[in-house]
Formats: structure tokens, C-alpha cells, sequence
């Protein structure tokens, strides 16, 4: 069933991540060099990550959560028209401000939906639709014009800011936001802490996605298709099992799945072989992005919105570190390769230790059925 939440997740999804997709190219375009382009995406997560923190724990306790959606949808197409520039430095500010609204609204949307008590599995394929949708019609524009994507994307955004007006908004209860943003954490903190550092590696990955795919052979067209793969996976997983599964398990999965996905794609000698590993990483994603939030929001029945943002957050921060490693990794002579299996080797770990600390006990991997 359409809903107004989902619509404005199709619509951001659509614009932010097929930017995302496309930013390395463009920044190669108007030659940025391989620690530029890392740089980017490294104030790009510090941006967004206070601005999901901040913008979470505020929509808790002032209960404005609509306000915060129009104004991140509104502020995330502004800054993404801004980056058809063909300038270091105002293309560098631009993609690093997008992260105010990115950070802002995500949050805020949802609590919305947590609030109204829809399935956040199905929410969350909105999205994973979007990306698909997004990507592809990307790839076909940036054969002809790469700025083109980054219009097109802020366009796409304009449209969610003006559904965003049409939202309504529970009425706040009196009893809620006795616990700070570190508690909240702390009682979330294995599957926090599980994501952080899988999304971490595989942010070092996607810093130079791109570029590894045209290394392959791709053009914009052929890495839309990669990415739609992995999209189009992600909303059948997300939309027919996610919100039936239990939340622990389908971050247990996630992990060794991607441990899986992250090894595979250093055996393909052409982007074509890519295509079909899409669909592993788009399952390990759907499982452990919706368990992850599954489990932080169902946890309370108050501070969703701070719950929420912390996992925005998580992401932004994880794509920091993540340009990190991957520059620390080329600087020293490393290749794209050697951050798969860096990637692999670290995602591995923490899957085992999610299995032995989760509630003090050791989890049986063979409980770990999708039933």
C-alpha cells in the first residue's frame, strides 16, 4: 500500500543515492584526485552525522518531526543542484552541506512511520525501489551529461518537500525521553556497533565503486545496471521477509552474507561478472539494515526519533571511516582489491563476535534460519 512516508523515501532514495553513485565520476571529471574525492566523502560523513544526531534527538523532544522532513528534503535538493559546479572547492562544500538535510529528514520519517505503527520493512523497500529507479534513469542521463544527474536529483527532492507538507504528525505523550542519546546507544549497542564497522569497510569500498567498475569495462549505463541489481534485490527481500524475521538473526545473516559479497567481487575479470554477486550484497543489506532498525526502534516505545538518528548517523560516520581506510590503504600502495579483502577479513570478525556477545550467550549459527 502507497503511503506518503514511503513516497518521500522513494523520492530521496532516488535522488541521494544516484548521486552518491555518480559523485566519484564526476569528481574525477573535474579532476579531483583519488585523497580529494576521499576527502569529500569524509566531510560529507562528519556533516551528516551531526546532523542526524542533533536533528533526531530534536523531533523527540519538541515533536516537530514533519518540520524536520520538509526542511531536510528542501535543504538536500538545494545542496545537490549545487553540485553540477565544475570547481574543486564549491563542489567539495556543496557535497559536504548535503549532509544537513540528508541527516535531518531520514530520522524524523522514520519515527513518522514507527509512530503510525506501519511495517519498517516495508518502508524501508521504498527506498531500496527508489535507489533502483534512481540509478538506472542516472545512467541513461550521464551518457549524455553527468551533471544532469545531480538536477535531476534535486528535482526528485523538491517533489518530496512538497509531499512532506501533506504529513500528519502524532500527538506526543507525556511520558517519554528519559534516557540521553548515550543511553540509547548503549542499549542498542551490538547491533550499533555490528553495523558501524561492516558499513565502515564496505563505505571503503564504494569510495571508488565507480571507478572499479569503468576499470572493468562499465560506462554509466552498465554500473546502473550493477547498482539496480542490488536495489531491485533489496526491495523484494525487504518488502515479502524483513518484517517477518527476527531482528537478530537477520543482522547475524547480513554480516556473513556480506563477508560473502565483499570477497566474491575480487574474482571477475569483467563488470559482467559483478552483476549476479549484486544480488548477495543486496540480500546481506536488505537483512542487516532492517534488522538494525527493526531492532533500535521496537526497543522503546519513546525516543524512536533518537533511535533512529543515531543510525543515520551510523551510516554517514561509517562512509568517514571508510575513506579513510581506503585512503590509508591506497596511499601506501594497496588496490582496489586489497580493500575487498581488508573488507572481507574485518566483517568476518565482527560476525563472530555478534555471535558470542549478543545477550551474554553464545547463538547457535544453525538457530540462524530464515524461517
Amino acid at each position: 500500500m502507497l503511503s506518503r512516508e514511503g513516497i518521500i523515501q522513494f523520492l530521496a532514495n532516488l535522488a541521494t543515492l544516484s548521486a552518491f553513485t555518480y559523485i566519484p565520476v564526476w569528481g574525477r571529471l573535474i579532476n579531483l584526485s583519488d585523497p580529494e574525492i576521499a576527502l569529500t566523502a569524509t566531510l560529507y560523513g562528519l556533516v551528516a552525522f551531526s546532523s542526524g544526531v542533533i536533528s533526531g534527538r530534536l523531533s523527540d523532544l519538541i515533536g516537530v518531526r514533519k518540520v524536520f522532513v520538509i526542511i531536510g528534503s528542501f535543504a538536500a535538493a538545494v545542496t545537490l543542484f549545487g553540485l553540477i559546479t565544475s570547481h574543486k572547492v564549491p563542489f567539495i562544500l556543496f557535497r559536504a552541506l548535503s549532509g544537513i538535510g540528508l541527516g535531518m529528514f531520514a530520522p524524523a520519517l522514520v519515527a513518522l512511520v514507527s509512530d503510525k505503527g506501519d511495517k519498517i520493512g516495508n518502508f524501508s523497500a521504498y527506498g531500496s525501489f527508489g535507489w533502483a529507479v534512481g540509478v538506472l534513469v542516472s545512467g541513461i542521463i550521464g551518457l549524455f551529461w553527468i551533471p544532469g544527474i545531480f538536477i535531476f536529483g534535486a528535482f526528485a527532492l523538491l517533489g518530496a518537500t512538497v509531499i512532506a507538507f501533506t504529513l500528519t504528525e502524532e500527538e506526543s505523550s507525556g511520558k517519554k525521553f528519559e534516557k540521553s542519546v548515550p543511553i540509547v546507544f548503549w542499549e542498542r549497542k551490538e547491533v550499533y556497533f555490528a553495523l558501524t564497522i561492516r558499513h565502515s569497510f564496505a563505505s571503503a569500498i564504494w569510495v571508488f565503486w565507480s571507478l572499479f567498475l569503468i576499470d572493468l569495462g562499465a560506462d554509466t549505463f552498465w554500473i546502473a545496471v550493477i547498482q539496480c541489481t542490488n536495489a531491485f534485490t533489496q526491495t523484494i527481500i525487504m518488502t515479502k521477509f524483513t518484517d517477518k524475521l527476527d531482528s537478530q538473526k537477520m543482522v547475524a545473516w547480513g554480516l556473513i552474507l556480506s563477508c560473502t559479497a565483499f570477497i566474491s567481487f575480487t574474482i571477475p575479470s569483467s563488470f559482467y561478472g559483478i552483476i549476479p554477486l549484486q544480488i548477495i550484497l543486496g540480500l546481506s543489506w536488505a537483512l542487516l539494515y532492517v534488522g538494525t532498525l527493526r531492532s533500535s526502534v521496537e526497543k522503546s516505545s519513546f525516543d524512536k526519533s533518537t533511535a533512529a538518528g543515531i543510525i543515520t548517523s551510523i551510516l554517514p560516520v561509517a562512509n568517514l571511516i571508510g575513506s579513510f581506510i581506503a585512503l590509508l590503504i591506497i596511499s601506501v600502495g594497496g588496490s582496489y582489491i586489497d580493500i575487498m579483502i581488508v573488507a572481507t577479513l574485518a566483517t568476518f570478525i565482527v560476525f563472530c563476535a555478534f555471535l558470542f556477545v549478543e545477550k551474554g550467550t553464545p547463538v547457535q549459527f544453525t538457530s540462524l534460519t530464515l524461517e
